[in-house]
Formats: C-alpha cells, sequence, structure tokens
C-alpha cells in the first residue's frame, strides 16, 4: 500500500504522461513510416527501422525494470525524466542524421528510451489504483485520449505537406513527458506481502506472460494490416479513420466505467472470455466487408484491448515476487507489446502476401481461441 497520501496534483501529472506518451504512439505508427518515405528512404529500410522500435519494445523494458528493483524506487521518477529527455533529443537527431547507419543508431535509442518508461509509470499507477487512491484504468484512459487527438492532427497538418515537423512533434511530446513525471508522487510504495528471499517468477506468472503474447500476436493482422484491407475493399480515407476512432472511443468507455470491477475479478475469467472476444472479432474482420458489422466489430477492441489489459497489469504484480514488480512490469510489456506485436505483423505479412487478408484473421482468430484455452489455467478465485 501507499504509506502516505498522494496529492491530486500528482495524479493529473501520470494523467499528462499517459496522454503524451500514446500521444507520441499516435504519431509514430501511422506517420513515422511516411516521413521516412520522405527523407528519402527504400521501403527495405523504411521496414528495418520501423523494426528497430519494435526491437526496442523487446529488449528494454526486462532490462530497466531489473535495474529499478535493484535500487530505490525514488530512483524510478528520476530516471522516467532524464530518459525522457534524452529520447526528446534522439527525436530532433533524426531531423538532422543522414546517414542510414547513424540514422538506425538515432532510432535504436530513441526507441530504448520511450519503451523503458511505460512499464516504470504502469507500475506506479497499479500501486495507487490498489491504495484506492485512483482507478488505474481512469489514469490510463487519457493515453487513449492523446492517441486519439494525435492521429486525428497529425493527419490533418503532418500529412498535408508538413511531415517535415514530425521530429520537431516528437521532441515536444517527449519534453512532455519529461514535464509529467517531475510531478509524480515521490513517496515510497510498498507491497502489503511479506518480503521473501524467493526472487523466482512461478508458473502462474510465465502463464500469464505466454497469454499476452498470444493476444498480441493474435492482433498481428488487425495492427499491421486492418487500413489496407479496408482499403482493398473499398473504403476512403477518413472512413479507415473513423473505424479506428471507433475501436478506441469502446476502449475509453471501458476503462472509464468498468476498470475498479475487471481489476478485481479472476484473471481466468477476463483473460478467457477477452480472448474468445477477440477471437470472434477477427473472425468476423475475416467475413464481412459491411460497414455495420465492421463498425460492431470495433466495438470489441472493448475486450481484445482494454478489458485484457486493464486485468493483465494488475496480475502481473499480484502474480510475481514482492521484490521484482518493476521486472515483472518489463517482461509483460516485452512479452506482448514487444515481442507479441511483433512477431504477429509479421507473420500476418506472410500470410498476407501468400494467402490474401482473410486468411490472416482467420489465422488470429485461432491464435486467441490457444490463448483462450491457456487462460484458463491462470486462477479462477481472485
Amino acid at each position: 500500500m501507499l504509506c502516505v497520501m498522494i496529492p491530486s496534483i500528482s495524479l493529473h501529472a501520470i494523467r499528462l504522461f499517459y496522454a503524451a506518451y500514446f500521444a507520441a504512439m499516435g504519431l509514430i505508427l501511422p506517420f513515422f513510416p511516411i516521413y521516412l518515405d520522405e527523407k528519402g528512404l527504400d521501403v527495405m529500410m523504411i521496414g528495418v527501422m520501423t523494426g528497430l522500435i519494435a526491437v526496442a519494445k523487446v529488449l528494454s523494458p526486462p532490462w530497466i525494470g531489473h535495474l529499478a528493483d535493484r535500487h530505490a524506487s525514488g530512483h524510478s521518477r528520476l530516471f522516467i525524466v532524464i530518459a525522457s529527455l534524452l529520447a526528446a533529443i534522439f527525436a530532433i537527431a533524426m531531423d538532422y542524421v543522414s546517414d542510414i547507419g547513424w540514422l538506425a543508431l538515432v532510432v535504436l535509442l530513441f526507441g530504448i528510451l520511450w519503451a523503458a518508461i511505460l512499464p516504470l509509470t504502469d507500475g506506479l499507477s497499479v500501486s495507487i489504483s490498489e491504495a484506492a487512491l485512483a482507478e488505474y484504468g481512469r489514469l490510463r484512459v487519457w493515453g487513449s485520449i492523446g492517441f486519439i487527438l494525435a492521429s486525428l492532427a497529425g493527419g490533418i497538418w503532418l500529412v498535408d505537406g508538413h511531415m517535415s515537423q514530425f521530429p520537431w512533434w516528437l521532441f515536444g511530446l517527449m519534453l512532455l513527458l519529461a514535464f509529467a513525471a517531475r510531478g509524480f508522487p515521490s513517496q515510497h510504495i510498498v507491497s502489503d506481502r511479506p518480503e521473501t528471499g524467493e526472487a523466482r517468477f512461478g508458473q502462474a506468472f510465465i502463464t500469464l506472460l505466454i497469454v499476452s503474447f498470444l493476444m498480441q500476436v493474435s492482433h498481428g493482422a488487425y495492427y499491421g494490416f486492418y487500413s489496407l484491407y479496408l482499403v482493398e475493399v473499398g473504403y476512403q480515407g477518413w472512413q479507415v479513420g473513423a473505424f479506428w476512432v471507433f475501436g478506441v472511443l469502446a476502449e475509453i468507455v471501458l476503462m472509464w466505467g468498468w476498470s475498479k470491477p475487471l481489476q478485481k475479478a479472476a484473471p481466468a475469467w477476463v483473460l478467457s472470455i477477452s480472448l474468445l472476444l477477440a477471437s470472434m472479432r477477427w473472425l468476423g474482420i475475416g467475413m464481412t466487408e459491411a460497414w455495420y458489422g465492421l463498425l460492431l466489430l470495433q466495438l470489441l477492441h472493448a475486450a481484445s484491448f482494454a478489458a485484457f489489459h486493464l486485468s493483465a497489469i494488475v496480475w502481473v504484480k499480484k502474480l510475481a515476487p514482492a521484490n521484482r514488480h518493476a521486472t515483472a512490469q518489463g517482461w509483460y510489456s516485452a512479452c506482448g507489446f514487444g515481442l507479441g506485436s511483433t512477431v504477429g505483423i509479421m507473420g500476418c505479412g506472410v500470410i498476407v502476401s501468400y494467402a490474401g487478408y482473410t486468411q490472416a484473421f482467420f489465422v488470429c482468430a485461432f491464435i486467441a481461441l490457444m490463448g483462450m484455452l491457456l487462460a484458463w489455467r491462470l486462477p479462477h478465485k481472485p
């Protein structure tokens, strides 16, 4: 529990951090490849550069989490501030580096720093939520809002002849992250579970990581090729954007209204149902091109991402040894959002090239079902 009360300004700082962090993601996912293209890189090198950010998401969080567990918790805030400032420097350096080798190094270092700070903040938010000072979902939901606003703003401004400003937008958001982190609570947060000398991760924790990996793999066709699929079946650009926004809005509603009961529920139930609904979502996308069907299926983003993450992020801490919480959050981020997303997108790229979009979504539906069966082995009681 928290030893002392946290001032409301610190909670606002966490909300601001999430908004800025996922605003950066809302710029990087859709617009980073376009920026690299305008910078003169060919398709292969664009793939390498975007792949380096994915690699950073796999390598950085567990390592940083391990270091955080070995030092006083107060150092995490300082690390987030410094890492954000360094990430700002590397973001703006992209605009001045033309050599491919140096650009690759800059992108990798930016990715390492950017990926490292989110699990540390998530760990803090979960501890605050457990102390009943604020719900994790109502803190994290500001990230979804930031993602939407940045994606819309980038689509309106950057794509319309201003793509050269992309690194400066990232630079500003990284500075905003540093500013927000300065307001994080400095109070020491401790677990109400007794410390023990045993620091190994148990079988339930390993199972949770595998389940998280499979859930993100199952998102491969969605995150990698959903927009291309919609364009191929005849939808216009603004319609594609509307489908994405509708899914994130469903995520926001669930995080705001049902965060607490989902976090208190047994993971076997929440994660299994989320994976079942994810499987239905991917199967449905592969079977219909009708706008009303696709729009209804986007509502399931509330399950496949929001409900799953709300439960998993809490149980990552509950199932980990008391002295390895930061490492546990790092492994969760690396296995799911890092390795899972990378394997899913790359694998679906191969499937799409040989069999088409529909088959890729069908394979993702099957993977989600496999994850559902494994999730049922997690604890059935809160």
